[in-house]
């Protein structure tokens, strides 16, 4: 173990000794089965001398991972991921830093020393009746504050090297110009994903990186069109998209609940999910902290594969710190939804690589201290990339308001979306944002014109709103509320606007109730909303368009086919195998 440099204890001084790490060791079963062991030190006495930005290191932010997802279905590219073994192992810790001691105790400095006793056996000493080991550290192992970042900076050396070029804005993708084509290599640490049209490029760089990390072990190699990758399961089997399962993460997630959590809803929260109490008990802590783990593990997946919980989850979030009886209850309105449908997946289909469009909207004074919720849905053509759903940090004093802020609460992703795809070498045509509020559209255009009345802090958004648009960076158009798809990140819906907004959200192409025929659904949907954009013109005397109560509510045919009919609450829950296969008899039969 080259890594680990054993010491005397008397070699060290008190404070060193005081100073030293804990080593421990975790042994994990992983998704495919195989148990996998891993030793690693606990940092937490670094944090009292390493500042914390020495200790940050990048990761693949998760709409990076989304956007080059999609690139690589949009091109046909051939995926690979690549673990690479004993990364932090692998990697010096700066002669020029400070030292780093570890000591093994226990059944651990046994082990250690009966395994290799000529280089530890001697260094055995007891203290307080238990053997102990000190080591000094040579590589940066697991656990240690800079170990993420020393063996990002080598990875990322590394790849420069090769003449792969650094994303500016997102540092853990990398892509060099192979052949005429791309080559992308994102990373999480020591999880790789490397993509090129051409599957021997892929086949090179793979070579490659073994010569350089796969010297302690070999790397664990994946191909092929569906990979497990960062919890999620990326399945590019269907051509021009990809597919995020996490089917497996819900099963575990359900696999470990109290019984008063059993039974399905159709729906992941009620009309009152914004509604809460001030003489409601609170949770004991046994359930508090059920509460805050299941609600970390929803956040989780609804980040990922299931957007469709990110409404009721933006509000259990806001809840664990202090949760009550009510809030429980719509955890478990969420967990029975999930229950039933949580064979579903997301699909993201680009249609073309530089036009994307966001729909924004804001929900008017709709919590507890009177501030207005955010719900945002960004696509490149079909499925969900990027999006929002959260409570607005200032109180606004009109639904137009709060749709301002709506777009402004954006901004950031719009932005960076259409930086980090100019990076990558597609730039984007000024990016559409779809609004319900005209009275909204015609401040963020005019910025000052619209503004003398209004307070600093809301200014400030119109006259930023207006600059992005004047940049020609972004461009707003009018949405009908009904067809409004970022409605549904804004507040509880149920019934067909529910499922209607979420098969569109989500690519859905089976649900709960059979298939879903998502070309017709996204037909019907831009049909109804150049019907009502041109009625809307031809009517100067229409009412105001942020009067949404008068609207009508979407009708059945926007659902998709049912052809099996509704399916009650209490029915039992499928895999994603089975609704497929139920929803093909159905289609041969029809035929």
């Amino acid at each position: 173990m080259e890594g680990f440099q054993p010491k005397h204890w008397y070699e060290l001084s008190k404070e060193e000794r005081a100073d030293a790490l804990k080593y421990l060791m975790y042994l994990k079963e992983k998704r495919d089965g195989r148990i996998k062991g891993r030793g690693c030190a606990d940092g937490r006495k670094q944090r009292a001398y390493i500042p914390k930005a020495e200790a940050s290191s990048p990761t693949a932010t998760l709409s990076g991972i989304m956007l080059t997802c999609m690139i690589d279905a949009f091109e046909k590219r051939d995926v690979a991921t690549v673990d690479i073994p004993a990364a932090f192992v692998q990697t010096k810790m700066p002669k020029e830093d400070r030292d780093v001691h570890v000591v093994l105790d226990g059944r651990m400095a046994e082990l250690l020393a009966k395994i290799s006793p000529d280089d530890y056996q001697t260094y055995v000493h007891q203290h307080r009746g238990q053997s102990q080991i000190y080591c000094k550290l040579n590589v940066a192992l697991y656990g240690t504050l800079k170990g993420a970042v020393l063996f990002w900076k080598k990875l990322s050396s590394y790849l420069k090297e090769q003449g792969f070029i650094i994303n500016s804005y997102d540092w853990c993708v990398a892509n060099k110009n192979i052949n005429g084509k791309q080559c992308t290599i994102v990373w999480h640490v020591d999880d790789l994903k490397i993509s090129h049209v051409d599957s021997k490029v892929v086949d090179g760089i793979i070579s490659a990186l073994k010569d350089e990390f796969g010297k302690v072990a070999d790397l664990t190699v994946k191909r092929g069109k569906i990979h497990d990758y960062l919890g999620m399961t990326l399945d590019f089997s269907s051509e021009n998209s990809v597919m995020i399962d996490m089917e497996k993460y819900i099963d575990e997630i359900l696999a470990d609940l109290p019984d008063d959590m059993d039974g399905t809803a159709v729906t992941p929260a009620a009309e009152y999910l914004f509604r809460t109490r001030d003489d409601v008990a609170k949770l004991d802590d046994e359930k508090a902290a059920l509460f805050h783990r299941v609600t970390a593990q929803l956040l989780f997946a609804s980040q990922r594969a299931r957007p469709d919980l990110r409404t009721a989850v933006s509000f259990l979030t806001k809840r664990v710190k202090s949760p009550d009886e009510d809030d429980y209850k719509k955890l478990v309105r969420a967990i029975k939804y999930v229950r039933r449908t949580k064979f579903l997946r997301l699909k993201i289909e680009a249609n073309r690589l530089d036009m994307n469009h966001w729909f924004i909207d804001g929900a008017f004074a709709v919590h507890a201290d009177m501030k207005s919720h955010t719900g945002a849905y960004m696509t490149f053509g079909k499925g969900m990339v990027n999006g929002m759903s959260a409570a607005q940090k200032i109180n606004t004093t009109s639904s137009t308001e709060a749709e301002v802020v709506a777009v402004h609460d954006n901004m950031p992703a719009i932005l960076w979306t259409r930086y980090f795809m100019e990076a990558q070498g597609y730039p984007l045509k000024p990016t559409v944002i779809h609004q319900d509020n005209q009275s909204a559209m015609l401040l963020e255009t005019n910025g000052i014109g619209s503004s003398s009345k209004r307070t600093r802090h809301m200014n400030i958004r119109y006259f930023f709103v207006a600059d992005v648009q004047e940049r020609k960076q972004i461009t707003l158009e009018y949405c009908p509320t009904d067809e409004m798809i970022g409605d549904f990140f804004t507040k509880p819906l149920g019934g067909a606007k529910f499922r209607r907004f979420r098969n569109i959200i989500m690519n859905i192409e089976h649900d709960e109730y059979g298939p879903v025929d998502i070309d017709d659904l996204m037909a019907i949907h831009h049909k109804k909303m150049t019907e009502q954009i041109e009625m809307k013109d031809s009517n100067a005397d229409a009412k105001d368009s942020d009067d949404k109560s008068t609207q009508p509510m979407a009708s059945q045919e926007c659902v998709g086919n049912r052809t099996d009919g509704r399916v009650p609450a209490t029915a039992p829950t499928r895999t994603y195998a089975e609704v497929v296969t139920q929803s093909s008899k159905h289609t041969t039969g029809a035929t």
